[in-house]
């Protein structure tokens, strides 16, 4: 039997202008709550900036809080890739390299964006139950990767074992305390002076 045929609008299935339709809402989402702010931006005003109306909104997202959820859950993923591609990277290497690596490969993914920046460290803190749940998984999977690094390094005999997780979690402290000032401050000091700190953070919280 011949497969069932696929109703198509302007050479593009349904599923297709669907998936069109809620990258638009995403990029607009990124738009306003990463410059505005999250409690600033209306269903409105995303539907305006990405040209859909607000029936067609709500068949892709059941509320607002929704759309900060997938948003940043882009911003997550971004992030995970950038510093899972530079451990993978640095497989075989002494642990102050992983170190460096790691760090620059997430906060490049970070704050190369001001909008993925904001969203991350000021946006979705607090901003709901379910996206401050949202926000500490993410920082556990984030404590989870500096204790696999300890701990690789523990084995292979570079690093005397200690609370890798308490590591992480002073360093991650202190890098939404950072990038939150550093966004905030005019003039921003350079990235790339904020982000040889943070390196130099991490590395001296792990090696000491």
């Amino acid at each position: 039997m011949s497969e069932p045929s696929v109703r198509r609008y302007s050479g593009r299935s349904v599923e297709e202008w669907k998936a069109a339709r809620r990258e638009r809402l995403l990029e607009a989402a990124l738009e306003l709550f990463g410059t505005d702010g999250y409690p600033a931006t209306s269903v409105e005003r995303l539907c305006a900036l990405a040209k859909v109306s607000t029936r067609h909104f709500y068949h892709e997202f059941q509320n607002k809080e929704a759309v900060l959820l997938a948003v940043h859950a882009q911003v997550i993923e971004l992030a995970l890739r950038g510093t899972g591609e530079a451990l993978a990277a640095t497989a075989e290497a002494p642990v102050q390299e992983r170190i460096v690596a790691a760090v620059d490969g997430y906060l490049r993914t970070i704050m190369t964006d001001l909008r993925r920046a904001r969203i991350s460290f000021v946006e979705v803190v607090g901003a709901s139950p379910a996206v401050e749940e949202q926000r500490i998984a993410f920082r556990e999977l984030l404590i989870s990767s500096v204790v696999g690094v300890g701990e690789a390094a523990v084995e292979r005999g570079e690093l005397a074992r200690k609370d890798f997780r308490f590591v992480g979690l002073c360093f991650i402290g202190a890098v939404n305390t950072v990038v939150y000032d550093w966004m905030l401050t005019e003039p921003r000091p350079p990235e790339q002076q904020v982000q040889s700190a943070l390196r130099d953070l991490a590395v001296s919280l792990m090696l000491k």
